[in-house]
């Protein structure tokens, strides 16, 4: 495959625009759409247009066929091009646009607005929706909290989310892929019901996001949340251990810290058990990261008789169970052959804390100031007023 496909995710969405007399000028400021990996590397998926769509070959835009009715067959990649029903020689790579608001695709059974791009590569289909980032806020914020929270947080949630999608869209803009929809509660469109909880927050919100003023650059950036942060925030790169080119930092939640002990948790596992968990060789010891600035632990070193091993907090998490490993305030400590876990609160730990910002909303206070509670070195910026990138 041509290298000229790790950018062609990005062009799609303003190379078809649903008016045929707009043109890509140039990359937009801001991009209105984030494009979301639903399949990577997989042998063959159903792809499935219910209405009238058009079909284009992202690497220049040229139309390959369209349909009235709707199409639904198995999508593959052969030796000579992709096969969706029928084949396309010399083409690995297709564009499917939806034509009308009654027209939907469906992959694998999960329907999914905007569109769809598929790529063949090594015998392997790799699927992306291409999607406004308002119908990706209220997608996943609709799937991540089926029983919503007080108004005022779900606005904050929104805002948050709509943060981190840009700053995904911005940062990764010339890749194949802005997000994997594995790692972001994105489940396609079926969920999100009108009037609900979830698309109110978006459509009270809409275009607004949070910016920090890092060196004048005033860029959106990863804007997280958590269930519980037992009485202080931390740092995103302390915890995810990322370069996010922003110096946010922790903050104090007195709230949860009045409920710190009523959140406590522990968790007990052999020795035994866990170096097989952990793929090492018998425990000796075990020693804690800890950021000094929050006291939440972003990672183990495990060390055996020959070599030290080192596990970060969010494999640990996914190796021992969400449901054992509650949050990133923890201790450890051994006795005979046991390991055992005792910490506080729920979640990684890093921005919004949900526990303190509900009893906020419910004290009277709004999302604005909620959010700056959470994130008093950022500012809220309507990304409505940045141009988009296209002329008539």
């Amino acid at each position: 495959m041509k290298s000229y496909l790790l950018t062609a995710i990005f062009t799609c969405g303003a190379l078809f625009s649903e008016n045929a007399e707009y043109q890509r000028i140039a990359a937009p400021i801001a991009p209105r759409n984030i494009q979301v990996l639903l399949e990577r590397d997989a042998s063959e998926a159903l792809l499935e247009v219910k209405g009238p769509y058009t079909l284009f070959n992202p690497h220049d835009g040229s139309k390959i066929a369209s349909g009235i009715l709707g199409k639904r067959f198995i999508v593959r990649e052969t030796e000579t091009g992709l096969k969706w029903g029928e084949e396309f020689p010399g083409i690995h790579q297709i564009y499917i646009l939806p034509r009308g608001s009654d027209s939907s695709i469906f992959v694998n059974g999960i329907q999914y607005s905007g569109a769809v791009a598929v790529f063949g590569v090594a015998g392997m289909v790799n699927i992306v929706n291409d999607i406004d980032i308002e119908l990706y806020v209220k997608s996943t914020l609709a799937t991540e909290f089926p029983s919503p929270l007080e108004p005022e947080v779900m606005s904050a949630l929104a805002i948050l989310a709509r943060t981190d999608a840009y700053f995904h869209a911005t940062k990764n803009r010339n890749s194949f892929w802005h997000v994997a929809a594995s790692e972001n509660q994105y489940s396609g469109s079926a969920l999100i019901v009108a009037n609900s909880p979830a698309e109110r927050a978006t459509e009270t919100t809409r275009h607004l996001i949070l910016v920090h003023p890092n060196e004048g650059k005033h860029s959106p950036f990863p804007a997280k949340w958590t269930e519980n942060s037992a009485g202080k925030t931390a740092r995103y790169e302390a915890i995810f251990r990322l370069d996010a080119e922003t110096s946010d930092k922790g903050v104090e939640a007195p709230h949860a810290a009045l409920a710190r002990l009523d959140s406590k948790w522990t968790y007990q596992v052999s020795k035994k058990n866990l170096s097989k968990l952990l793929d090492t060789a018998q425990i000796q010891s075990v020693e804690v990261f800890v950021d000094q600035s929050s006291g939440k632990s972003y990672g183990l070193r495990i060390k055996d008789s020959d070599e030290t091993h080192d596990v970060d907090f969010f494999t640990l998490q996914e190796k021992l169970g969400k449901n054992h490993i509650l949050s990133s305030d923890f201790t450890v400590s051994l006795k005979d052959d046991a390991v055992l876990f005792t910490g506080y609160g729920k979640g990684h730990g890093v921005g919004l804390c949900l526990y303190s910002a509900s009893s906020l909303a419910q004290n009277g206070e709004n999302a604005v100031k909620i959010l700056a509670k959470f994130f008093p070195e950022t500012y809220l910026y309507n990304i409505d007023a940045l141009p988009d990138g296209v002329v008539k």
